[in-house]
């Protein structure tokens, strides 16, 4: 895995995404080693010969820089924001670079109106931040229930079983959560199968079908 820093130019960027006015991401390239994602696209933009997957960009000012941004707006920001579209917030790398919690205490300090999704317990570390947000939502993107059958599809992500209990965890902290079935595969995507596992723990569910505008089953 190559692991770079970088300076970034811009963090807190318009969104396309329904539903979110502002998207961050605080890392460039993904290490899940989804086969299904759709983001590998991006690596047409990052100018990486190597495979999507296998490297990463640190974006290591991000949250100084989303704080100029925010510090010389003139008036306060006006919408919602996403973490994140292209990456996970809580990737391994973010236990050493803390670039997501510190990001969080910069939109904390604003009281953004911010939505998460992630693939990664690692989540749960900043429900002490998370409390104070007025308007917050965790989501969990989870493609079967079946820790196994996940490892086929996600090699390098946490089990399902561990990205339930982190929404358990958030739910009991008062916090909003959301699971979302992404991407839904027949047969091996059981909506009744997860809709039982996080019942009572989530204020909303949502499903998305295999997006193949990206490469997605790349290498199956």
């Amino acid at each position: 895995m190559a692991i770079q820093e970088i300076q970034a130019k811009s963090v807190l960027q318009k969104s396309g995404i329904p539903g979110a006015d502002y998207v961050i991401n605080p890392y460039v390239g993904c290490v899940h080693g989804c086969v299904y994602c759709y983001a590998r696209f991006m690596r047409r933009f990052t100018g990486h010969a190597d495979a999507w997957g296998s490297f990463l960009d640190v974006k290591i000012n991000a949250p100084e820089l989303l704080e100029r941004q925010l510090s010389r707006r003139k008036t306060a920001l006006d919408g919602s924001i996403f973490l994140s579209s292209v990456t996970d917030p809580y990737l391994p790398a973010e236990r050493k670079y803390q670039l997501t919690r510190r990001i969080l205490d910069v939109l904390l300090k604003h009281q953004a109106a911010i939505s998460i999704l992630t693939k990664s317990d690692l989540v749960t570390r900043d429900i002490d931040l998370l409390r104070e947000f007025r308007n917050c939502s965790v989501g969990v993107s989870i493609m079967t229930v079946d820790d196994i059958a996940a490892q086929q599809f996600e090699q390098h992500a946490a089990p399902p079983s561990r990205r339930i209990q982190a929404l358990q965890t958030l739910n009991a902290n008062g916090i909003r959560t959301y699971a979302f079935l992404s991407p839904f595969l027949p047969t091996i995507s059981d909506f009744d199968a997860l809709f039982q596992r996080v019942s009572g723990t989530i204020d909303e569910i949502g499903i998305e079908a295999l997006n193949t505008r990206g490469g997605g089953m790349a290498g199956m």
